[in-house]
């Protein structure tokens, strides 16, 4: 069997390393010379991941058995329709499908008109006159999306990106007259952020362990967003600050919007991503994403004994595959340039792989180019650190005294996953639920 993967970050890495569990031959087309993709991969193509001829060139050279798409603008760009009209088994959803992430317009149109539950009280604007008087007529805080691809730096939170109407009004007027696209006001809603992943065939979803996400830039939550800073997952015990009966009540939330996507757009299959906010009422969804996420695929993925070719293979028979998981905690951490999430400042890393190994951590390789024994950092996320094991404290405990490991410029949050975090989470929970956290 031979797979073709399509992206060079992170979470190719992680997809690439699950294909790698069948014993399948992997190529890649990657836009980045990724040492990570390059170690296990037969072949690794370097071009432009989005140009779908160049796709599809290689796709008939290569005579894969299956194909899989890692990031979400591959899908934008129509390279996964190319290659279900050349008769390719492709596991990712088509353009069409993915519109549930490239529109975040249509994503809640589409569950306002087919009263799903976990909505969001959601509208649209392209006029900036008309958005400048929605905010001012509204009485509550709200967050502005734009409505297409923002490699989740593109959310602006009121209370923390922006603090008064006025505020708001500008950033929305600003960027709809310099973007000319469309941007959605959406009431602020308060609870702890939770990603939940999984492959869909059909109306047939099987669930990844919950993973959470560390969005903001710098320690203690602050800053920017980012593409993510690093996540933590417990496996199948799911997060402490997050009660279980909140992440049945999200899984079912995304099986009825699958199923009656399904039914009245078109069929989706492959990865998909439920971003949700545990809040007192219950699940709220606040975006869907059609892909695993990065950092969220390391995560679950290091933890799913089963393969993702594997997966693939039996839901395109038409089968559910049973999912197994170790009983583990990981936590995640990224290496990101100097001054990630606002300009970035690309520089060298050269890193003792083989000591980081022998400490317990796992490496990740993400957006960097392999040159002599270097790593060239780009602007965008270079390499992410996973720490496995049986509890927190120790879990942790590896990412302690690094600087011989990893020379070189760059950021890393070292909050990630720690007690103190997790407390302050719980606590937050607790407060907002009464206790139901």
């Amino acid at each position: 069997m031979k797979a073709l993967l399509i992206g060079g970050g992170g979470r190719e890495h992680a997809i690439g390393l699950s294909i790698l569990k069948s014993g399948t031959e992997l190529v890649v087309i990657s836009p980045n010379r990724n040492p990570g993709l390059m170690r296990i991969a037969k072949e690794v193509i370097i071009g432009n991941e989005n140009d779908k001829e160049l796709v599809l060139e290689n796709a008939l050279r290569v005579e894969p058995d299956y194909v899989f798409i890692g990031p979400e603008a591959p899908l934008a760009s129509g390279v996964s329709d190319i290659l279900f009209e050349n008769n390719l088994k492709v596991f990712a959803p088509s353009s069409s499908a993915a519109r549930l992430e490239t529109s975040k317009a249509f994503c809640r149109r589409f569950m306002t008109e087919n009263r799903l539950e976990g909505n969001i009280e959601s509208t649209s604007f392209s006029d900036p006159v008309k958005a400048k008087d929605f905010i001012e007529q509204i009485d509550y805080d709200f967050v502005i999306k734009p409505d297409g691809l923002t490699g989740g730096k593109g959310v602006m939170v009121q209370g923390v990106h922006f603090l008064t109407k006025k505020e708001g009004i500008e950033i929305a007027q600003d960027y709809l007259l310099s973007e000319n696209q469309t941007l959605l006001i959406e009431k602020k809603v308060k609870g702890e952020e939770f990603s939940l992943q999984g492959f869909v065939h059909d109306t047939e979803i099987v669930f990844l362990p919950i993973v959470q996400d560390y969005k903001r830039a710098f320690e203690d939550d602050k800053g920017p967003n980012t593409g993510g800073m690093g996540a933590i997952c417990f496996s199948e015990r799911g997060l402490p600050f997050i009660d279980p009966k909140t992440v049945l009540e999200a899984k079912a939330i995304l099986k009825q919007l699958i199923t009656r996507f399904s039914e009245k757009v078109v069929d989706y299959v492959g990865p998909i991503f439920g971003g949700f906010i545990a809040t007192a009422e219950g699940p709220k969804l606040l975006e869907i994403n059609a892909r695993l996420g990065d950092p969220e695929a390391m995560n679950a993925l290091s933890l799913t004994k089963n393969s993702i070719m594997d997966i693939a293979v039996s839901m395109l028979h038409n089968k559910v595959p049973k999912l197994e998981f170790e009983n583990k905690i990981n936590v995640l951490r990224y290496l990101v340039p100097k001054g990630y999430g606002t300009k970035s400042v690309p520089s060298t890393i050269q890193l003792d792989e083989e000591a980081l190994m022998l400490k317990g951590i796992k490496t990740f390789y993400a957006s960097v180019n392999l040159k002599g024994k270097m790593l060239e950092q780009t602007s965008s996320r270079s390499l992410a650190l996973l720490s496995e094991g049986e509890d927190l404290e120790e879990v942790n405990g590896r990412f302690d005294d690094l600087s011989s490991m990893i020379k070189g410029e760059y950021s890393m949050r070292n909050d990630i996953g720690t007690e103190m975090m997790i407390e302050k989470k719980k606590n937050f929970m607790n407060s907002l639920t009464g206790g139901r956290a």
